[in-house]
């Protein structure tokens, strides 16, 4: 029983035990089921989270990159900028996310010490934050980011001295200019008796100390480069210091490597090995191998896959209603109309100058050339046209009737009257050339708005309402008056005629002391070609007036009547039988005593020309007395080469700065009706209508004689006197083809046909692009410094594609002293309301002394010691073009520094014997570009000019981002300082 029961007991716990093995691997796969199943949403939820994280760095990513780009097309985002910003999703994730964005301002603006490799500048700082909320549209799963960062804007201008290509340092005096320097380029560095660094120096390539851009030694120049080192002290660049060298070296040679391939030709240089040593005794202030600076223009142009030369920062802008060069060749060019497709995009239009808030001036052989008159326009009259002025005909448009073709010479009565008719009307007879090259010109206030489109008002009559005439002068020589303009059939000369011109395109008389054949400087100031019996001079008080001595055509030298197109007077010298003695573009008679009625010589103004040595010459050392002299009944003179007589329109500064601090009389001399603004607003134009930002920019664009329409001059043979072979150094835009167009738009050099007198060229307008601007009479210019508030200050920017010519004192009065260099707190006015932050930026910049004078450029154009400086002082930013620096070859340029473009040093240029003279100079030397325009060689010393006592120095002001010109432009760099997420 015991057994069975055992047995039977047995049995039972085996049945529980194996219930029990059961129910214990029942709970054990529920467990494992249980725990795989959690494990599985586990796993679900983390890839969902990682996916909505991936989504929200995506978020973050994609709003911090556009919300970059926003810089660089504008220094502060709009609202509907962040709107836009926010609104758009990363791609390819929109379907299962949903997407919360908010930008937020943490900080105003505020300036700010730039970091890193930037050190030592300031910044313009705002602080941003990204917020991205992600939420996964299946799940719910949230993810929150941040991130915070700081957009510097860092002006152009802080830097004492910038260069986008090859910056040469070579100067004979002590240069010692400060501020920072650097090269996107390389950087050659010698200097004969010093050259000193305060602030650091840095090349995007390589530092040279052995050698020269043209291949010639350091030797030529000497040894004496300082650097100033972090501790403060000037430590000595040797010769053997550079980081690459001619002489001594290892390894290949570096200008051999690929990124040197297609640029045109270097020295050889190699490796130095002690470079390393060389540059930590600078402790990071010379620095090789460094960092680019670009431009949005620059950068944004990367993107696009075809990289832009920053010479489009100056020139005009393409907007649908505009022309432009499409293509073809400088012969036979293509010019189409601009499209969506072909305008500018939205970083180019608001990087040019010509956007920039304020005045743009456009001019162009046709009307259709001028911005936004590509079409046919008519006004509700009727009147076809309306779309700027042609100024060689009477009633600005083609005549009374308003043709629709503007072909073909204009009707009798030529030249454009300025509503004031006070005012001197043109002189279209030596305005105009032929049928082919129309005067047309538009002057508009511009300004854009938030979203980028370009605004621009037509006040062309208005503006010209004002004269377009340098005002006569009037004469007198011990109180007895030489010369008086009188206007045709009065007394008098009205009070205000042609005072107030801004835009000035003739002018009566050509100043330029005493032409004498004995070649002695006159110091009064005197005429040119104010003589009623159009014999070679006038005599007054021993002293000789005329333009040159050479025999004019005295059978009739009207306009339309001479015999010889080389001979042309400004006077009517024919009387009453001269075929033009009816003509109204003669205005006015003048008188020699103030006790004569006025003589019968009628006086007839004439184009505004000056003589440019420089560009009129192709080698300096020329034998000019084989080339050019030419004699004349004993009289020896010397002719020019047509290439270097440039047409000017002078732009009055002090007049411009009347109009805009709202000058009464000048403001009443406004129409009030008949002009396109007045009849749109029912009133005169004002001041407060010109856009203004922080200041305004006056930009100016002739295109007068540019056949192919692309602001370029079509004569890059500038060595070998046209010898028609591309040498290094000639090819300015780069194209691999020598542009060159002899029939249309440019003169050669020695072509005897185009080596004429010079009242042949000073006195009228030929058909060649040879054009320019010049500033006068801007000792003070526009604006204001507001020292309470200093963002509350106005600057003045003049920028143009063409070449720009700075004559006399400009945005200063005076230095207190003259030192070396002076102090920037030693310009006048120093710290009052004229202390204006200025710039000038052009083709290229050249400097006219106080005792410039067109006269004498064209009676003495290869004789330096005739054109004789004076101390003079200019304080402005300065950003334009140079020549091309190569090796040194056959041909050249002749003079000193063959294939060289003189180096920083020159980069300003000159005209003139500045022996003993001292150009004192404050602000910042900035290199953009090559020169598309007046793009002649360097040339020193012998004929051109030799260079001035250089009391040049970095304006210190331009550290404040507050006190900066108008239109600067900015690097623009987002450096980020926080990333975190929000949510567990």
């Amino acid at each position: 029983m015991r057994s069975k029961t055992w047995k039977n007991n047995e049995e039972g716990s085996a049945t529980i035990i194996a219930l029990l093995v059961m129910v214990l691997l029942m709970a054990f796969v529920a467990l494992a089921v249980s725990r795989t199943t959690t494990e599985t949403l586990a796993t679900a939820n983390d890839e969902m989270e990682s996916k909505t994280f991936s989504a929200a760095q995506a978020s973050l990513e994609n709003a911090t990159r556009e919300f970059d780009q926003i810089f660089e097309t504008k220094l502060t985002p709009s609202t509907t900028d962040i709107s836009n910003v926010e609104s758009n999703d990363p791609p390819g994730f929109d379907s299962d996310f949903d997407f919360d964005v908010h930008i937020t301002q943490t900080a105003q603006p505020y300036t700010a010490s730039a970091g890193s490799f930037l050190q030592g500048l300031t910044a313009l700082r705002d602080e941003w934050r990204i917020d991205s909320l992600v939420t996964n549209k299946a799940t719910g799963v949230q993810v929150a980011l941040r991130r915070a960062f700081y957009n510097d804007r860092i002006p152009i201008f802080q830097f004492g001295i910038f260069y986008n290509d090859d910056l040469e340092f070579h100067p004979g005096p002590l240069f010692n200019f400060g501020g920072r320097v650097h090269s996107n380029g390389n950087l050659f560095l010698m200097a004969t008796t010093g050259l000193y660094f305060s602030s650091k120096v840095s090349a995007a390539g390589e530092i040279l100390t052995d050698v020269a851009r043209n291949g010639r030694s350091s030797n030529d120049w000497g040894n004496n480069v300082f650097v100033r080192n972090g501790s403060g002290s000037y430590v000595q660049l040797g010769k053997n210091g550079g980081s690459v060298l001619h002489d001594v070296g290892s390894g290949g040679n570096v200008f051999a490597n690929p990124q040197y391939v297609g640029q045109l030709p270097m020295p050889t240089a190699f490796r130095n090995s002690n470079w390393p040593t060389v540059r930590e005794s600078f402790q990071g202030n010379l620095l090789s191998s460094a960092r680019r600076l670009d431009l949005p223009l620059k950068i944004s142009s990367k993107v696009a896959g075809a990289e832009m030369d920053y010479i489009e920062l100056i020139r005009r802008g393409k907007e649908v209603g505009d022309k432009y060069n499409s293509g073809g060749t400088p012969t036979s060019p293509t010019i189409s109309d601009v499209t969506t497709a072909t305008a500018d995009g939205p970083i180019t239009t608001k990087e040019r100058y010509t956007n920039k808030s304020g005045i743009r001036v456009s001019l162009a052989d046709t009307r259709d050339r001028l911005p936004g008159c590509a079409t046919t326009l008519s006004d509700a009259t009727g009147n076809v046209n309306r779309c700027g002025v042609r100024l060689d005909v009477l009633d600005g448009r083609c005549g009374a009737a308003g043709a629709a073709s503007c072909v073909g010479a204009p009707a009798s009565g030529k030249g454009y009257q300025p509503k004031s008719t006070i005012n001197t009307k043109l002189n279209g007879d030596r305005l105009f050339s032929d049928s082919t090259h129309q005067n047309w010109i538009k002057i508009e206030l511009v300004s854009i708005d938030t979203s980028g489109v370009v605004n621009a008002t037509d006040v062309t009559e208005d503006i010209l309402s004002l004269g377009v005439t340098e005002r006569a002068p009037r004469i007198t020589t011990s109180g007895t008056t030489m010369f008086e303009l009188k206007t045709t059939g009065g007394n008098s000369y009205d009070a205000n005629a042609d005072k107030y011109s801004i835009i000035k395109m003739q002018r009566w008389v050509l100043p330029g002391g005493i032409s004498g054949g004995s070649g002695t400087n006159g110091t009064d100031g005197a005429v040119r070609a104010i003589d009623t019996k159009c014999s070679t001079t006038y005599t007054w008080n021993g002293l000789n007036y005329d333009m040159i001595n050479v025999t004019h055509n005295t059978s009739g030298n009207a306009p339309n009547g001479e015999t010889s197109a080389l001979n042309r007077d400004f006077i009517d010298c024919a009387g009453a039988s001269d075929p033009d003695d009816s003509s109204v573009t003669k205005i006015g008679r003048f008188r020699l005593t103030t006790g004569q009625t006025p003589a019968e010589r009628d006086l007839a103004p004439f184009p505004i020309r000056m003589f440019d040595t420089r560009e009129g010459l192709y080698n300096d050392s020329l034998n000019i007395g084989t080339t050019f002299n030419n004699t004349v009944s004993g009289v020896v003179y010397q002719k020019v080469p047509e290439n270097g007589s440039m047409g000017l329109i002078d732009i009055d500064v002090a007049n411009l700065r009347l109009f805009l601090n709202g000058d009464a009389t000048l403001a009443g001399m406004l129409p009030a009706a008949g002009t396109k603004f007045s009849e749109a607003k029912s009133r005169r134009l004002a001041y407060t209508d010109v856009p203004d930002s922080n200041g305004w920019v006056l930009y100016v664009s002739d295109r007068r004689g540019d056949y192919d329409f692309d602001g370029e001059y079509d004569m890059e043979d500038i060595f070998g006197n046209n010898n028609g072979t591309k040498e290094p150094g000639e090819d300015v835009n780069g194209n691999g083809v020598l542009d060159v167009n002899y029939t249309n738009e440019a003169p050669k050099y020695s072509t005897a046909s185009q080596i004429v007198d010079p009242d042949a060229t000073a006195f009228k307008d030929p058909k060649w692009f040879r054009r320019a601007v010049r500033l006068i009479n801007g000792s003070v210019i526009p604006g204001k410094y507001d020292a309470a508030t200093p963002a509350n200050t106005k600057g003045f920017t003049f920028a143009t594609e063409n070449g720009v010519y700075v004559q006399g004192n400009y945005n200063a009065t005076g230095v207190t002293a003259i030192g070396s260099p002076t102090d920037p707190d030693d310009y006048l006015p120093h710290d009052t309301v004229n202390h204006i932050p200025a710039s000038v930026v052009g083709d290229a910049v050249t400097i006219l002394s106080n005792n410039w004078a067109d006269g004498r450029s064209f009676r003495y154009p290869f004789t330096l010691s005739q054109r004789q400086a004076a101390d003079t002082v200019d304080r402005f930013a300065m950003l334009a073009g140079d020549a091309i620096s190569s090796l040194e070859a056959d041909p050249n340029q002749g003079g000193g520094d063959p294939r060289l473009t003189g180096g920083v040093h020159n980069f300003k240029r000159f005209l003139e014997d500045w022996s003993g003279n001292t150009l004192s100079y404050s602000g910042s030397l900035i290199n953009l570009y090559n020169s598309h325009e007046n793009n002649g060689a360097f040339k020193c010393c012998t004929n051109v000019y030799s260079p001035p006592n250089r009391d040049w120095t970095f304006d210190i002001s331009f550290m404040d981002p507050t006190r900066l010109p108008p239109g600067t432009p900015f690097f623009q760099s987002i450096n980020l300082t926080g990333f975190q997420r929000l949510n567990d």
